[in-house]
């Protein structure tokens, strides 16, 4: 068996990608090597995009007329103002582009995509009427499947991906489509067919600073389409759909159990009217003629639902924080949302009708309300059964924004944290800067970024001996963090996975030995790694992409509270928005098309000649690594002069040619002329303040770019980044930037930077450093700052002080950094936390 498994993987090399694709695909599985691997989907070879829209104004008639309407959404003009532009427009306008409009009513006329219905529903011996607003969803997705430019990113086939550790695959998932439930999805449909996989989200959001005005937004993005296109807010990305509801509180019935599930009842029969184009479609499906001429039949379904704890009850129609069985994912007792040493049973739809079609027989409104309660229901059908085969409970998914940064954080961790440092007295809360510790109430990015920090900035005061309390809490906040950053990887992989499942539990364990926590958002934290498995990646179904567009219906309110309705109009312009954006997109691809064809027709009316001179190596672009910010040349005399203070600097010429005389063998660069090199004083060298490095992640395995100062005076203050440097393929330490520069030998030009090295052995691990997970390094004396080729800078690095001579590397800054800093504690022989 060993000698058999041997053979099969002979032929495979360390990190090739196997891709395999669903069976009803009729794809065979195939194994690229690493850097032959794209994660474009497998008709995309086969299709070659179109030429550029010969009219990509449409469906206005002119590129004038568009650029006309564009001006009058960006400015939010009112019916008049509108109607006044283009009186203006029509008395100047060229006899080139015949201008049409002729009021407000045409350009809306060329926008609109909505519909608008009322639902009624009986309450109290009345009817109550409301209007909801949505778009066709099918129609919607057909309009993305029939773009040319976005056609090429669609994956119509689940996928399996893994990649070879150098004794089998193993599999990792990032987008929806390779995580288990697209998979599992497709399996479920008839041989060929394909699943339409929707994200929906849905969150109330204010429209105004005092909160007087509220909106309902339904946002939608297909799961079929990467990341980068599907999070983004231009073309495929977020696109609200619909517009439900706001039900005002009525004081008579406000409290009520009856009052409670007509409110549920007016957001279902909503929804259903949201996803009436789904329902039918999703259980024969809809033959559609793409692009590449291929005839698929598309089924569509709602794979992931995106919202807060809140909403999520709503959806799956369960009773909130205060149930006997508050978790809308799995029957946990409200008493134990702080155990997670045990599962508890997954709820379903199927489990969940078949308990209100029972209470539902019962004689009594007692009697149903008691069976209900028993499991944390209410007595309302929910809107998403009409969607064939959907478990909505599966599709409700973790979201770090409200449940971690937005949620656990701020709500608990940073006020418990808070109560232990203000504890201690002024003395020591003067040691941090009042406007962090004063915060109590701020957007979620702002406490993301104090949590990231908080342990770096406390742990000197929040000790064990001064207070016990504080510095268990700050264990736990650690762990937070770690959880924090397994659940943000944007690639999983099984050791990940299992990884973050051990922090989490970790974690709770800690946090329950200081006091009983036991509330919703924590125990949602149990079902994090589940959803990776299942859905991708947590930024495929994180909130923040969509949150983020609340700011523009917001601007919305404002610009348009001289309309009668202001919920459509809101609707309108953010239609109109969207499809501006692909309007413009399609003149970029217009224009610039048109560009090339000019390109080539100059060459070709020319006689163009290319000469060769013989020059240095091209500067500033070596490979992965690039300087910029040029300064003017200065000699070595000039350099020294100015840096007579810092020790770094001193025999900087010396130092430089004893360190290029070793460095050109060991590179197999011959020294000019054979001799040694001996730069003098009045030699120059070019001084560069901007490095960018290209990199390659250790989560993605893509390559990333960070920008880094090495500046005196960047905006008026010094900034000399840190870096990452390799030293040899096993060996990598940390350093900061003191001073970057070209150097030219002969007719080669070198990038070398003189560097603060962090090098220095920090003796044995303290028992705080152990507990915090902290990773601690010691610098040399600044006098024996080194040389260093900048080809071997890996990537930047943030670090904090910790005395004169100390420095902690500061692992949650992204999670690149959190994987680099893992293996820098395996290669320091540290016990790993998992």
């Amino acid at each position: 068996m060993i000698i058999q498994a041997l053979l099969l993987y002979h032929e495979f090399q360390l990190d090739d990608i196997k891709v395999e694709h669903h069976l009803g695909s009729g794809i065979p599985t195939k194994v690229f090597a690493f850097n032959d691997f794209t994660c474009r989907p497998a008709h995309h070879s086969s299709w070659s995009a179109p030429e550029p829209d010969a009219q990509p104004w449409c469906p206005f008639r002119s590129r004038l007329e568009f650029n006309i309407a564009e001006i009058a959404l960006e400015a939010a003009l009112n019916n008049e103002q509108t109607d006044h532009l283009l009186d203006i427009c029509c008395r100047c306008a060229q006899k080139s582009e015949k201008l049409t409009f002729k009021n407000h009513k045409d350009v809306c006329a060329k926008w609109d995509a909505f519909t608008k219905d009322v639902i009624s529903i009986p309450f109290a011996d009345k009817s109550w009427d409301f209007d909801i607003y949505y778009r066709n969803l099918w129609e919607w997705a057909t309009d993305l499947l029939r773009d040319p430019h976005l056609f090429p990113y669609f994956h119509f086939d689940a996928q399996c991906l893994s990649k070879f550790n150098g004794q089998s695959f193993e599999r990792f998932v990032d987008e929806p489509f390779t995580a288990q439930d697209f998979w599992d999805a497709q399996s479920q449909l008839p041989h060929s067919a394909k699943p339409l996989a929707f994200i929906l989200y849905a969150d109330k959001t204010k429209l105004s600073s005092f909160g007087t005005a509220k909106g309902y937004p339904i946002v939608a993005r297909l799961a079929n389409l990467p990341t980068h296109i599907r999070n983004s807010q231009g073309m495929g990305g977020g696109y609200i759909v619909g517009w439900l509801p706001v039900v005002k509180e009525d004081k008579a019935h406000a409290g009520k159990p009856a009052w409670a599930n007509f409110k549920a009842t007016v957001w279902r029969k909503s929804f259903e009217r949201i996803l009436s184009s789904l329902a039918a479609k999703s259980k024969t499906g809809q033959w559609l003629v793409c692009l590449d001429v291929v005839q698929r039949w598309f089924f569509p379904l709602i794979l992931i639902l995106s919202s807060d704890f809140e909403e999520q009850s709503t959806m799956v129609l369960t009773r909130g924080v205060r149930a006997l069985w508050p978790c809308p994912i799995c029957l946990v007792p409200h008493d134990k949302l702080s155990d997670m040493s045990h599962c508890y049973p997954r709820r379903t739809s199927r489990e969940s009708q078949a308990i209100l079609a029972t209470a539902r027989e019962r004689e009594t409104a007692e009697e149903r309300e008691e069976v209900l309660k028993e499991y944390g229901l209410c007595d309302v059908q929910n809107s998403f059964s009409t969607v064939s085969s959907m478990n909505v409970h599966r599709a409700l998914s973790w979201d770090k924004l409200h449940f971690h940064s937005g949620g656990l954080w701020p709500d608990h961790l940073w006020v418990e944290l808070q109560k232990c440092i203000n504890g201690l007295g002024r003395e020591k809360t003067s040691q941090h800067p009042n406007q962090v510790m004063n915060i109590s109430f701020t957007n979620n990015s702002t406490h993301e970024d104090i949590s990231k920090m908080i342990v770096y900035a406390t742990h000197n005061i929040l000790t064990e001996a001064d207070c016990p309390l504080g510095y268990l809490l700050l264990r736990c906040v650690r762990l937070y963090l770690e959880l924090d950053m397994y659940a943000s990887l944007e690639v999983h992989t099984t050791e990940t996975i299992s990884s973050g499942r051990h922090t989490h539990l970790a974690f709770a364990a800690l946090l329950r030995s200081e006091k009983n926590w036991n509330f919703p958002k924590l125990h949602m934290g149990s079902h994090i790694f589940d959803d990776v498995k299942a859905k991708g990646a947590t930024r495929n179904y994180n909130t923040k992409p969509n949150e983020k567009m609340h700011g523009s219906l917001k601007d919305s309110y404002f610009l348009c509270t001289n309309f009668r309705d202001i919920a459509e109009q809101i609707l309108r312009i953010n239609t109109w928005q969207v499809a501006a954006d692909h309007i413009r997109h399609r003149l970029f691809e217009f224009d610039d098309h048109q560009c090339q064809l000019d390109e080539e027709d100059l060459l070709e009316e020319e006689d163009f000649i290319a000469t060769v001179v013989d020059r240095p190596i091209s500067t500033c672009n070596y490979l992965h690594v690039k300087l910029g910010s040029k300064q003017p040349p200065l000699t070595f005399d000039a350099i020294q002069m100015a840096h007579q203070a810092d020790q770094a600097f001193s025999n900087f010429c010396i130092k430089l040619n004893n360190f290029l005389n070793v460095l050109l063998p060991s590179s197999s660069i011959p020294l000019p002329e054979g001799k040694h090199i001996h730069l003098r004083g009045t030699d120059e060298i070019t001084e560069h303040r901007f490095i960018r490095i290209n990199y390659e992640s250790m989560v993605d395995w893509c390559q990333h770019t960070d920008y880094l100062r090495c500046n005196p005076r960047f905006f008026g203050s010094p900034c000399f980044n840190c870096i990452f440097i390799r030293l040899t393929e096993n060996k990598v330490i940390l350093g900061r930037l003191i001073f970057c520069f070209e150097c030219l030998v002969g007719n080669n030009m070198f990038p070398l930077a003189l560097v603060h090295p962090f090098d220095v052995p920090t003796g044995l691990r303290t028992r705080k450093d152990k507990d915090l997970n902290l990773f601690r390094v010691h610098t040399r004396p600044r006098a024996q700052a080194q040389f260093f080729s900048v080809r071997s800078f890996i990537c930047g690095a943030l670090l904090v002080p910790d005395g004169p001579s100390d420095y902690f590397v500061v692992d949650t800054a992204d999670t690149d950094m959190f994987l680099h800093l893992k293996m820098m504690h395996l290669e320091a022989g540290h016990i790993v936390r998992i």
